[in-house]
């Protein structure tokens, strides 16, 4: 039978529990969303936009292991890319927010990348 399982009329809610990576994804997404719309940072606004998009996206991500890890992929390459772009004030200078706005979420991603899953991660 290849469609949803049948569930008895009295039998309780199945539960998913969230694997590790899930759960920074989630995290992430909502610091994201909170630190751009909450303007924790004197950040111009096209960064604080990119916050927020970046994160809602983490927190539609994070319903599935597989999907959670690709969001921390793209985090990392995405904002790791833009820490690149905007390293020559980090090296020679004081480091400015966006730069540590960047860098905060490229840290971001790569742990949501390799942080070994955990227990209740879904097996293949």
């Amino acid at each position: 039978m290849t469609g949803p399982r049948h569930v008895e009329a009295g039998a309780p809610p199945l539960r998913r529990r969230f694997s590790r990576i899930q759960l920074l994804a989630l995290v992430a997404g909502l610091w994201q969303v909170a630190a751009g719309a909450a303007h924790l940072l004197p950040l111009p606004t096209e960064v604080q936009a990119l916050q927020v998009c970046t994160g809602l996206v983490g927190v539609a991500l994070c319903g599935r292991h597989h999907h959670a890890r690709l969001y921390g992929v793209a985090l990392a390459l995405v904002y790791g890319r833009l820490l690149l772009d905007f390293a020559s004030p980090l090296v020679f200078d004081l480091p400015t927010p966006e730069g540590l706005a960047y860098a905060r979420t490229a840290v971001s991603g790569l742990l949501i990348a390799l942080v070994p899953a955990g227990r209740s991660a879904p097996r293949r």
